[in-house]
């Protein structure tokens, strides 16, 4: 058989082996131009997985270049961890976090946060790497991205003009903050950390760090009350009210309801959900559309905006249908809790409306009884 390549001057194939990069080999044969077609030019064999063995080294030596406070070195070895990882996946990941190389990453980041000088791309591509395998909550080592140090690092992230490292900080600030309440009170003392979860949100850096975001804001409210009126000061009602409206995903209206019913908690902050002319007829028209949650926290925000505002949202409830959908909602059957405060508000309502329609406070074209609602 002649080969096309040996019948024009009976010229031999090239073969070179080119460089091998850890347990990778690559090789590179020289192809004629008719073949190049069936794209085998480039040979790459799989990689071996991480041994126990290799992986205990790598701690070892992170470890060495940390305590040294080698920026190059941890580079290169993070870089390497986050290539092992992306080459062979779950077994590589596995086998590193086994033997401790989170607590060794965490140890990176919080020496290198606290020291003056600027160590950006390594600490960008720490937190890459931590990001890319959370949750680690429970993880040992952890707890160390809660210092302070490492704390104001990943807010000064989270103002960071790239959107891919705010990504990373918030997803990082929503596990961290989760573990202990220290780290709640440790995030808000910072300046610029609620800003900062704000305009996560203002600028729509992606939808899942929109959620990150809210959980973050969800756990500070829910443990530090103080902090409340800082977020709603912020724009936090408008913001929600305006995800409600413009974002259909279930799980982002679920988060933003949870938030504000937290919100609703504090005295002074109900008055500015009182205050936006979006909240109440949002609030009816989510229940029973979205979820169980849903309905659950739409009751429970109306019934603690109604405690406060007494008969003034009951006017506004009743013109977009409160009446009809709590009937509904009885009908169909809730939590106990939910359940004795649809009852409270319906009961409101009736009085309401018949306090109304004997003082003829309504307008003549408006006949509450009979009116359809298209919700």
């Amino acid at each position: 058989m002649v080969l096309p390549w040996r019948s024009r001057g009976g010229r031999r194939a090239e073969r070179r082996n080119l460089s091998t990069s850890g347990d990778t080999s690559v090789v590179k044969i020289k192809v004629p131009a008719q073949l190049r077609s069936s794209k085998i030019e480039l040979v790459q064999s799989p990689r071996a997985p991480l041994t126990p063995r290799d992986a205990v080294e790598i701690c070892r030596r992170l470890e060495n270049a940390t305590a040294r406070e080698e920026n190059a070195e941890c580079l290169e070895i993070v870089s390497k961890i986050k290539n092992l990882v992306r080459d062979n996946g779950e077994t590589n990941k596995k086998c590193l976090l086994q033997y401790g190389v989170v607590s060794e990453l965490t140890s990176c980041f919080q020496r290198f946060a606290s020291t003056r000088e600027e160590h950006a791309p390594l600490l960008e591509e720490v937190l890459s790497v931590i990001t890319s395998w959370l949750p680690l909550n429970r993880t040992e080592g952890f707890s160390k991205m809660g210092s302070t140090a490492s704390l104001k690092t990943l807010v000064r992230f989270l103002n960071a003009p790239d959107a891919k490292t705010r990504q990373n900080a918030v997803f990082c600030i929503r596990e961290v903050i989760a573990i202990d309440k220290r780290f709640v009170y440790a995030l808000t003392d910072i300046e610029g950390a609620c800003e900062g979860l704000i305009k996560i949100i203002k600028d729509s850096v992606s939808t899942s760090s929109t959620k990150a975001s809210i959980m973050a804001i969800y756990r500070i409210i829910s443990c530090d009350n103080k902090t409340v009126s800082k977020l709603v000061n912020l724009g936090l009602v408008a913001l929600i009210a305006e995800m409600i409206v413009n974002n259909a995903e279930k799980s982002v209206c679920e988060r933003c309801l949870v938030v504000l019913n937290v919100v609703c908690d504090n005295e002074q902050s109900r008055e500015d959900v009182l205050g936006n002319a979006l909240i109440v007829p949002l609030l009816v028209k989510k229940i029973l559309r979205v979820s169980d949650l849903a309905t659950q926290c739409s009751v429970s925000i109306l019934w603690k905006l109604w405690r406060k505002n007494n008969d003034h949202l009951l006017v506004e409830a009743l013109q977009v249908g409160a009446f009809e959908k709590l009937l509904v909602v009885l009908q169909v059957g809730c939590e106990e809790k939910t359940k004795e405060r649809a009852s409270e508000l319906l009961r409101n309502l009736n009085r309401c409306r018949n306090e109304m329609e004997n003082t003829n406070c309504v307008d003549s074209s408006m006949h509450l009884k009979n009116v359809k609602k298209s919700f």
